[in-house]
């Protein structure tokens, strides 16, 4: 049935309203399809085949264009968007790394988007793994339907220590599994990682991995590096979170199966290994007597936490000091997996439960801080800036990170998100605290 240009038709699908029209291009071209938003300068529309299209707004007729601005008129940006679409999975092939001429510098391997290095010799076969966790880490970032900075042309450097006392030495923080380390907006920046993190051990000779092998630690560092250009313009809960994500969902040979029932699976699994730290001989080891840093027993016991997910207000407002892995005692050790655990939460809360499970406050985010990294990068050239932060004769990367995080905790406050995020968790059978 061909329909009316000039009727408008509403139908609810989800959360969209669906207006049927015909649209047509600066060339007379013309598609029939309903708007389901506009998002990255394009109108994406549903064919009548039930696919999505983006047309550029650019190459609109001038009626198509009028009748935009006023399908958009009066809408807050996060009812500009469509609702997203979420992968399955994400599969990426084996791949096999080009190893480069052994030099001072170490062992050097490179694969699509990365350079490897390891100051010691290692199994191609472990580096063929490692690379196609790389490659597959990127390509699971540009799946995710928010706009992460896009990684064709670009290059990402890793470097592999085979003991602690070369990935301190190179700036590896002490206590930390892993780091990726940028010092500017301009995403440049290197991976570092030890040997230990990833479960290698010395076998018949060679480096290879062990059965306590595991991704994790890359795939977390690997999220940072797909970030890199936006990380200091995000507070460390939502780098962290977000690092936290891609690290947890499940892996297995190239794939990630990002599928609801695996998600809370994966994220059933995570908080369960803390609450059998409470339940069980595990427990002890943590409350065990700690020694401090003069060498002394200390035998004041830790408390352990009796919910290990934190509140959405009390991590916000986490100082970025204590994210520090450098912290002495127990009780720092049990803050900081505390602080991760809750970023992890609290991500998965604002992709998959926050907005009616459309992950539209998030999406906003991160294109505003994109635009601001933009903007900060040309010195005003391109990207844009807030009317909020215009004012400002001076503007810190904190008084950044806040205003964003404003917006992304939305109109009603942090009392409001710490409700939301302890109904909605506990309806789906997880301990939070209140």
């Amino acid at each position: 049935m061909r329909i009316n240009t000039h009727i408008l038709v509403l139908a609810v699908l989800g959360q969209a309203t669906l207006c049927a029209r015909e649209w047509k291009n600066t060339a007379g071209r013309a598609v029939a399809g309903d708007i389901l938003g506009v998002e990255s300068g394009n109108v994406v529309i549903q064919l009548p085949n039930k696919q999505r299209a983006a047309l550029p707004l650019a190459n609109l007729s001038e009626t198509d264009l009028s009748w935009v601005r006023t399908w958009l008129k009066g809408k807050p940006r996060t009812q500009w968007l469509p609702a997203p679409v979420w992968p399955e999975s994400v599969q990426q092939p084996e791949i096999h790394v080009q190893a480069l001429a052994h030099d001072k510098r170490g062992y050097g391997f490179t694969s699509p988007h990365y350079d490897f290095n390891c100051d010691a010799e290692i199994s191609a076969s472990v580096m063929n793994d490692f690379a196609t966790v790389a490659e597959g880490t990127v390509r699971l970032m540009q799946a995710l339907p928010i706009h992460f900075p896009r990684a064709e042309s670009r290059t990402f450097y890793a470097r592999i220590y085979q003991n602690r006392e070369g990935y301190e030495r190179s700036g590896g923080p002490p206590g930390s599994g892993g780091v990726y380390m940028t010092a500017d907006l301009s995403g440049q920046g290197v991976l570092l990682v030890p040997f230990e993190s990833l479960g290698i051990e010395q076998f018949g000779g060679r480096n290879t991995k062990s059965l306590s092998y595991k991704a994790t630690v890359l795939i977390h560092e690997m999220v940072h590096q797909s970030t890199a250009e936006l990380l200091q313009l995000m507070p460390k809960w939502v780098a962290e979170g977000m690092a936290e994500y891609g690290a947890n969902m499940t892996y297995r040979n190239g794939a990630f199966s990002l599928g609801e029932r695996d998600r809370l699976q994966a994220l059933r699994q995570r908080l369960e290994y803390y609450e059998n730290i409470n339940r069980e001989v595990a427990a002890k080891a943590f409350a065990a007597p700690a020694r401090t840093a003069a060498g002394r027993t200390n035998n004041t016991p830790v408390k352990l936490p009796a919910f290990w997910v934190m509140r959405p207000s009390e991590l916000v407002t986490k100082d970025e000091i204590a994210w520090s892995t450098e912290g002495s005692g127990r009780a720092s050790q049990i803050q900081l997996h505390r602080m991760y655990l809750s970023s992890l939460f609290l991500m998965y809360y604002f992709m998959h439960i926050a907005d009616h499970a459309e992950t539209r406050r998030l999406r906003v985010y991160f294109d505003d801080i994109a635009e601001m990294s933009l903007y900060l990068r040309t010195k005003g050239a391109q990207g844009n800036v807030p009317d909020e932060l215009k004012t400002r004769s001076k503007i810190s990367l904190k008084v950044i990170q806040d205003h964003f995080t404003g917006q992304l905790v939305g109109p009603d406050g942090l009392a409001a998100l710490d409700a939301d995020f302890h109904a909605k968790f506990t309806a789906m059978g997880f301990r939070i605290g209140e």
